[in-house]
């Protein structure tokens, strides 16, 4: 399978799902694993939309909760980082492109457990 972009290389510090989906969007988060946000990328397949609209539910993907709209990017703009998240939570998204026509189908779902960071140390220790 292509990676179409995503940091593949990398499996230590960045996570990136593929999904191919035959003829839309492809769907792919990157993001360090200490940090608490995701960051998504597609591909445009489309050479006419006016904006992209991306939908997270807090839950796996495989789970029943409705998604939400979070977002929206203009043409030809294909990553969205998603800063509202907390560590120890899961996220499912999806992505859909749109005109004054309407909405395509939405591209394949792609989700990730944003990982707990160990805390900082405390400091100014003394003894007396």
């Amino acid at each position: 399978m292509a990676t179409h972009g995503c940091r593949h290389s990398d499996r230590r510090y960045w996570n990136c799902l593929k999904w191919a989906i035959a003829g839309f969007i492809l769907l792919c988060w990157t993001s360090p694993v200490w940090a608490a946000q995701n960051i998504l990328n597609w591909i445009d397949n489309s050479n006419n939309e006016n904006q992209f609209l991306i939908e997270r539910k807090v839950e796996s993907c495989a789970g029943t909760l409705p998604f939400a709209q979070i977002a929206t990017v203009t043409t030809n703009v294909i990553t969205y980082t998603d800063t509202a998240v907390l560590e120890g939570s899961t996220y499912c998204y999806r992505v859909r492109a749109s005109n004054t026509a309407g909405q395509s189908a939405y591209s394949n779902t792609a989700g990730r457990t944003v990982p707990i960071t160990i805390p900082n140390p405390p400091s100014g220790l003394g003894v007396t």
